[in-house]
């Protein structure tokens, strides 16, 4: 993942010439089965229960954008089990990925349809360093690819869209820790339970 990230910066650095359009924007995301229904995906969107929401940067070059996107969710855990009386544990849950979009039409154009493939992480762990006993890795992570498509709909440099993608996982995040003799060693850390489905709703500022 830190290596795909480094070749999205790359990739953006020469991609911002004059051709490029740069968009910034949020989403709200849903995680679900790959059989929810349209009803069950905007009851969800409409009441707000275990959504994500995250920002994102997209550079789009015509008919192509290329995206970086990070969504979160953040609650309580029980840790009570540990200790006599209640403790309550902030924790989050995050979703980083990076996605390159077709447009059938342009980047901006009016009416917006697209596909889009990409790879990303799934992960969980302490919101607070306070409570992290390791700050370096999260407690369980998952990759995975990424593939579907949307709509969108832009009014000049305002864009609105939804788009949905399947998930599939295809390795464990792997932890690092140094042993008593200063060596890095590794280490498969816990599966995130990744669902099927992701469906975005989001919005964007063309710049």
């Amino acid at each position: 993942m830190k290596r795909a990230l480094a070749v999205f910066a790359l990739v953006a650095l020469v991609a911002s010439g004059a051709f490029a359009q740069l968009a910034i924007g949020g989403t709200a995301s849903m995680y679900t089965s790959a059989d929810v229904t349209l009803d069950d995906a905007v009851s969800g969107f409409a009441n707000g229960e275990g959504l994500f929401y995250g920002p994102f940067v997209e550079l789009g070059m015509g008919k192509l954008a290329l995206g970086l996107a990070g969504n979160f969710s953040f609650y309580e855990e029980d840790y009570s089990y540990y200790q006599d009386g209640s403790y309550m544990v902030e924790m989050m849950d995050y979703d980083i990925s990076i996605y390159l979009q077709l447009h059938l039409f342009k980047y901006k154009s009016f009416i917006d349809p697209f596909v889009e493939g990409g790879i990303g992480m799934m992960a969980k762990d302490y919101r607070n360093e306070a409570d992290d006993p390791d700050i370096e890795n999260p407690l369980m992570g998952t990759y995975y690819y990424q593939f579907g498509g949307g709509l969108g709909v832009n009014l000049g440099s305002i864009g609105i869209f939804v788009k949905a993608l399947y998930m599939i996982p295809y390795e464990t995040v792997t932890g690092t820790y140094y042993d008593e003799y200063g060596y890095e060693q590794s280490y498969d850390l816990g599966e995130y339970p990744l669902q099927e489905l992701k469906i975005y709703a989001g919005a964007k500022l063309i710049l």
